[in-house]
């Protein structure tokens, strides 16, 4: 996924449900717009900052063994080698990282059952005892630890995916771009970073990717009526009030789209919200859209509403 489809995602999924509400404003939609947007950048602090709690979950069991009335001689000399991974100190010790934790509300203090589940899952794995006895290990081991225990042991258990959605209910359409991001993040660390070096990515390019949204929102909002004026011209054996409230919303974010954006090749921009309604809409709702949304380009193109230029102007360019 790309950070457009996730705002494409977004725009359609506030329309939808302002839809629904009586006497509901651009502003309000916009607001949830953004707020929606900036959420997706907390989960992916919020996912780096559980591999860094799962980190001093192992240090906290440490210290209690160390300091047991009758500690045995593994308790007083543990293998510290998990606690001592450089791939948690860069993470950790990153000037953005924790500028981001400590100015946001982003935290495990309340989900440390979570945090915990996680810990005795990793130190049950056959890859973590492996590590833990390796001799002469190099930074990308400790580095392929931390990714399988991100990649294999976290992402792959619904355990994460339902303490994600109890924090925040805009998250569930944000996993599969962000964690893809948090991988990245992760495969590309290297050994002897600084604090000041730039490790971490950003969800959405701040300039680009928000004027993108804010424009999107407001031309599907103000054109819904034009639009669906031009959609009921190629839906002769349909009435407007038999096609879906999403089909409908997603031919008109196109039409807007089309319209408005004349940088994003008619090509992506189409294939964007087919790809969408396979999702959101019904499994035969994509031949539909796809089958009214040729015939209103070709429309548009005759009027020349559809006007491209720079790279829209390759219909078989690389996705926006």
């Amino acid at each position: 996924m790309t950070s457009r489809r996730l705002i494409r995602i977004k725009v359609l999924q506030l329309l939808y449900a302002y839809g629904k509400k009586e006497n509901a404003t651009l502003a309000e939609i916009e607001r949830d717009l953004l707020k929606s947007m900036s959420k997706s950048t907390d989960l992916y602090y919020e996912t780096l900052l559980l591999l860094t709690e799962i980190r001093r979950k192992a240090f906290q069991k440490i210290d209690t063994a160390r300091n047991r009335r009758f500690a045995s001689n593994i308790d007083l000399n543990p293998n510290t080698r998990f606690i001592e991974n450089p791939v948690f100190d860069i993470i950790e010790n990153n000037k953005k990282f924790q500028y981001y934790i400590n100015n946001n509300p982003i935290s495990w203090s309340d989900n440390q059952e979570t945090v915990l589940y996680f810990y005795n899952k990793l130190i049950a794995d056959p890859r973590y005892e492996k590590y833990m006895h390796l001799k002469n290990i190099s930074f990308e081991q400790h580095k392929q630890l931390v990714l399988d225990l991100f990649a294999d042991l976290i992402i792959q258990d619904e355990m994460f995916y339902q303490t994600m959605e109890e924090k925040s209910i805009f998250w569930n359409d944000d996993f599969e771009l962000v964690l893809s991001i948090v991988y990245k993040t992760l495969w590309h660390l290297q050994e002897k970073l600084t604090p000041e070096d730039e490790i971490l990515y950003p969800i959405y390019k701040k300039d680009e990717d928000f004027e993108f949204a804010r424009t999107l929102m407001r031309k599907a909002f103000y054109e819904y009526d034009a639009n669906m004026k031009l959609i009921d011209k190629f839906t002769y054996n349909w009435e407007l009030d038999r096609i879906s409230d999403m089909d409908k919303l997603i031919m008109s974010c196109a039409i807007s789209e089309l319209k408005n954006f004349p940088s994003i090749p008619v090509k992506v921009s189409l294939d964007e919200y087919i790809e969408i309604s396979k999702t959101y809409s019904s499994p035969k709702s994509g031949a539909f859209i796809n089958g009214v949304l040729d015939k209103v380009v070709a429309l548009l193109k005759d009027t020349n509403e559809i006007v491209k230029t720079g790279r829209g102007l390759l219909d078989d360019s690389e996705q926006s």
